[in-house]
């Protein structure tokens, strides 16, 4: 009778088998990698190449068979192999036969001397003493005597003369290294470059529209004429002159109603009461006796003694801010038809005018007070 076996959790059973497989889909994937980074090499698509090692920096970049130096050295392809070694690649990395790239790069002969065996010396010196499976070093192939490790005193002269040869040639290797690499560099950095994001590009437009703002601003007002602020200057200067104008005005106003009450004392206390006569003339009579009543000419006109409604209204205008600054102007023509609306100018100054030269007043500053809106309908 057969026993059923002890079978293990789900869980463990799960993780026992999905393990082997990830690391299998990894492993795959890295050697579809590698691969595909040997044949950018050997189509000549350098920074294809970088930009996949640069994406992937874990893979292998000896893998295969022969391995990327060899094949370089092969196809005497120097671009190829400066990008190798700056990458990392190996020059001691032996391929199936237990060659190196010295090996590869000393069997090409004398031509792919300077643009492979010595960039491949410079940077592995100890790989002349690798021997392949036939018992070569890189400098047996190239016909350099004995073995390379074969006696110690010819290794320490040959070492010597080869750190004398190696500063003799660094310069020269230096300025040809610099210029492949350098045009390498400048394909991989505009290949591999990201894609701006939509912030970043956002943010980006609105910080030129704000600097370009900035410099309309400051051009604008580089360019603005000096009479804006002449002219403000001119029009705080008026409204001053306006303000002593009126204190003046109260300050005459006061002197002449005192001066007048004490002559009407002094010319009834010399005289005595007169009669009352009929008319206008009887009530204020001309001369001292009429008090601290106004006339017409003692209205504070805005042109002394009064005159033509349209002049007055044009001293106004030329006394308020310039035709430049509309704003300005409009406000200042608003105070002005205020002061001088009949309703108003009447409700103010009542009491203070002689009532036969009433009428007179009132019809010149009705008629101040509508040459005052014409103005500012013409402003509109």
């Amino acid at each position: 009778m057969n026993n059923p076996s002890p079978q293990a959790p789900a869980g463990e059973a799960s993780t026992s088998v999905c393990r082997p497989k990830t690391s299998m889909a990894s492993g795959s994937r890295r050697q579809r990698r590698e691969r595909r980074f040997r044949r950018y090499l050997s189509a000549g698509r350098l920074v294809r190449a970088q930009a996949l090692l640069q994406r992937h920096p874990g893979l292998d970049v000896d893998a295969g068979q022969p391995p990327p130096l060899h094949r370089a050295c092969a196809r005497h392809d120097a671009p190829a192999l400066c990008l190798l070694l700056r990458l990392g690649a190996d020059p001691a990395h032996q391929d199936r036969h237990g060659d190196t790239a010295l090996h590869a790069a000393a069997r090409q002969g004398p031509d792919a001397y300077t643009d492979f065996f010595l960039p491949l010396l410079s940077r592995c010196p100890s790989a002349m003493g690798i021997k392949n499976k036939d018992g070569e070093t890189p400098g047996q192939i190239l016909g350099w005597g004995p073995p390379w490790d074969s006696a110690e005193e010819e290794e320490e002269d040959e070492a010597s003369k080869e750190r004398e040869w190696r500063q003799k040639l660094q310069g020269e290797l230096e300025e040809e290294w610099q210029e492949v690499i350098g045009r390498f560099e400048d394909d991989a950095s505009h290949e591999t470059q990201e894609p701006e994001s939509f912030s970043a590009w956002s943010d980006r437009l609105a910080q030129e529209h704000a600097q370009k703002h900035q410099q309309q601003h400051e051009t604008q007002g580089a360019c603005r004429p000096p009479r804006a602020e002449g002219s403000n200057h001119s029009w705080q200067q008026q409204e001053e002159e306006q303000r002593l104008f009126r204190e003046r005005a109260r300050a005459k106003e006061e002197e002449l109603r005192e001066s007048r009450a004490q002559r009407a004392q002094e010319a009834r206390g010399d005289r005595g009461p007169e009669p009352a006569r009929a008319g206008p003339s009887a009530e204020h009579p001309r001369g001292a006796g009429r008090g601290s009543l106004w006339r017409f000419g003692d209205v504070p006109w805005p042109c002394p003694g009064g005159g033509d409604p349209e002049a007055m209204a044009a001293a106004l205008v030329a006394r308020g801010p310039p035709l430049e600054e509309q704003g300005a102007l409009r406000r200042y023509l608003r105070v002005q038809q205020v002061r001088w609306h009949p309703d108003r100018f009447l409700q103010r100054f009542r009491s203070q005018i002689e009532t036969w030269e009433l009428g007179r007043v009132m019809g010149a500053v009705t008629a101040l007070s509508q040459a005052l809106n014409r103005h500012a309908e013409a402003l509109k």
